[in-house]
């Protein structure tokens, strides 16, 4: 591994500067409770999911949250993250040298599960299993993509037995607002051994950093939108300290980085979910007919 690679590795594991004491997080929730309640207690319609997709189209695309969903099929870039997560976890695992060694092995396992039990772990395994072999190749190499640019960004000799990979999505529903449902998925859990500054804040049991994957290019707002995952996580699992950091990947950019959390930097991306929701609203408004 190269020295950039462990210097990332050190940057993640690094003891956080601060950790979020359990009096900021209630101040956070208590705010972000509030103002969706004006702006969405009274919103008519399915749910607001607000996750990390719908608060970049709420800042880059506000036109098309009012627009149907399109209707859902399978493609690669579905299947790339899955796959991706699974083909990463083979190699830290020890069981193959790099993703490219592992993708085929790791699809060719999802495939035989199902086939013997009917249960699909990943759901996209009767899709795979009906491509003809040029478009499975495609799969593959979306995956092989995504899951390199994750191996390669840290030394995972370091983080051995520090890693919780994928898991269920973190959910959030607001008491005040039970229209609105926040949901952040990570990629990467990783323990963090040391203390921040204030020990007495949270204690150091379970604090923790989270690694996403994300498209495209980071835009103004990227501390937000990292920061909102550590916010779901938080608000999810009161018991548990507030993630202590969050490092983005931007595969499509090449690009890294990374954000130690806070109170200031919680608040502004609780911001950003009130105006997300509060753009969905309107949208919706605005399409009802009459």
């Amino acid at each position: 591994m190269s020295g950039r690679v462990g210097e990332r590795t050190a940057a993640l594991l690094e003891p956080p500067p601060t950790l979020v004491s359990d009096a900021s997080r209630h101040r956070v929730r208590d705010g972000l409770a509030v103002a969706l309640s004006a702006v969405a207690g009274a919103a008519s319609g399915p749910p607001v999911e607000v996750s990390l997709p719908l608060l970049r189209r709420a800042r880059s695309r506000p036109g098309s949250l009012g627009l149907p969903e399109a209707r859902f099929a399978w493609r690669p870039s579905f299947v790339r993250r899955s796959l991706g997560l699974a083909v990463v976890q083979a190699c830290a695992e020890g069981r193959y040298a790099a993703p490219t060694a592992a993708v085929g092995p790791v699809a060719d396992a999802a495939l035989g599960e199902w086939r013997r039990t009917g249960w699909r772990t990943y759901h996209w395994e009767p899709w795979l299993a009906g491509l003809g072999s040029g478009a499975r190749a495609a799969v593959l190499a979306e995956a092989v993509g995504w899951a390199s640019t994750l191996w390669t960004t840290f030394e995972w000799s370091a983080l051995d037995g520090r890693v919780r990979f994928g898991g269920p999505d973190d959910r959030w529903c607001c008491s005040g607002a039970p229209s609105v449902r926040l949901k952040g998925r990570s990629e990467l859990r990783v323990a963090l051994g040391g203390q921040g500054a204030d020990p007495a804040a949270t204690g150091t049991s379970g604090v923790s950093a989270l690694v996403t994957v994300a498209g495209g290019v980071p835009l103004d707002g990227w501390h937000e939108e990292l920061t909102f995952l550590a916010l779901v996580t938080g608000l999810r699992a009161p018991d548990l300290p507030v993630p202590a950091r969050v490092f983005g990947l931007w595969p499509d950019a090449g690009i890294r980085r990374m954000v130690d959390v806070d109170e200031e930097l919680l608040n502004a991306a609780s911001g950003r979910v009130v105006a997300a929701a509060a753009s969905v609203v309107a949208a919706r408004r605005l399409a009802r007919p009459g």
